[in-house]
């Protein structure tokens, strides 16, 4: 498809849309930056779903945030095409993401050809995501080559001094100790993926203590934070101290998280905001293609930096008990000692 050609100083008005979850959301953060530095005169807005706001917070690259609730498209529509648009581009075609843009008489409207309501853009691109041969990130800057955007940018979070030094007072007076070394633990995720049980986070939690590796914090939602009370009984080295009291707001817990030495999770939202602040990752990740880390893992400048943990052959199969579920499906293949290898190559990667 032939490149969109503008100069670089145009003042475009340029929306952009990501309407789904928390992780697609931060992998398709580094696109604002892409695009402000191709057109720095331009004014970039992202549309994306009110509770995914407090991700774009704070970034230098971003002139607003219009927050899409299901109850008020139609004012939505009205709103952006009073503002008069030069493009949009839909990360992900929704249907507010194809038809919004379509509605609001946007005259140029890029983004993926994987529905038949993407039609209603301008510039489809096809991409067959669902073969996962890159990551998610890079099939959203590659949504941007149509408008000269060529550099590879990485997504990042911004938050606030004040935000920063809140959450680190707040782990100090939560382990009375002004050690930073902290290993976040995050066994919940949103259900796309396939989990490393929570049972084996907690019994990892405990290999860090009585090793004396770093302190420990288990982090989740309300939910999840109730059923993890209970659990913790099971576990002697663990206490209360151990676990989040409660779910914090968005920003509070960027804050929090961007304080950990080493960040571990499922599949998840969390995981990918830990790497946009700058934090030491570990994934865990199952092999079957819908899932598969080529596509959603972490996307950062030092890959070193954010490891991926797979289901592990050797593992499966040596043991029986594990026959029962297809080896890429595997993840109690995964063991804690797998895991401890991990932690440690990254403790000492700096």
């Amino acid at each position: 498809m032939k490149k969109l050609v503008f100069e670089k100083n145009s003042p475009l008005k340029i929306l952009l849309f990501r309407t789904d979850r928390l992780g697609d959301v931060v992998l398709t953060l580094q696109c604002i930056e892409a695009l402000k530095a191709r057109y720095p005169r331009s004014y970039i807005c992202f549309a994306l779903q009110s509770y995914s706001t407090p991700l774009v917070e704070n970034n230098p690259f971003l002139d607003e945030v219009i927050a899409i609730d299901n109850d008020d498209q139609k004012i939505f529509i009205k709103l952006i095409k009073a503002k008069n648009f030069d493009i949009s581009i839909s990360f992900f075609a929704s249907k507010i993401a194809c038809y919004a843009p379509f509605l609001a008489k946007i005259p140029i409207r890029i983004g993926p050809l994987s529905k038949l309501r993407a039609l209603l853009f301008t510039h489809k691109i096809r991409q067959k995501r669902s073969l996962g041969e890159r990551n998610e990130a890079e099939y959203n800057l590659e949504l941007l080559h149509l408008l000269g955007c060529e550099k590879i940018y990485f997504p990042k979070i911004y938050l606030t001094y004040e935000e920063k030094n809140q959450a680190k007072l707040y782990l100090e007076n939560k382990f009375k100790s002004k050690n930073n070394t902290i290993i976040f633990l995050h066994p919940g995720s949103g259900g796309s993926s396939r989990d490393w049980k929570v049972e084996n986070y907690f019994l990892l939690a405990e290999e860090i203590i009585s090793r004396k590796i770093a302190q420990v914090l288990i982090t989740g939602s309300s939910k999840e934070l109730i059923f993890y009370k209970q659990l913790i009984d099971n576990y002697p080295l663990l206490s209360s101290s151990n676990l989040l009291e409660e779910q914090k707001p968005l920003r509070e817990f960027l804050g929090i998280i961007s304080h950990a030495s080493i960040f571990l999770s499922n599949s998840t939202g969390p995981l990918h905001c830990a790497s946009a602040l700058g934090c030491k990752t570990i994934g865990f990740y199952p092999l079957i293609r819908a899932c598969k880390p080529q596509r959603w893992g972490t996307f950062s400048s030092q890959p070193q930096r954010n490891l991926i943990l797979t289901p592990v052959k050797e593992n499966y199969q040596s043991d029986p008990t594990l026959q029962n579920i297809a080896f890429e499906e595997c993840m109690d293949s995964i063991s804690i000692e797998y895991a401890l290898e991990a932690i440690d190559k990254l403790m000492n990667n700096d």
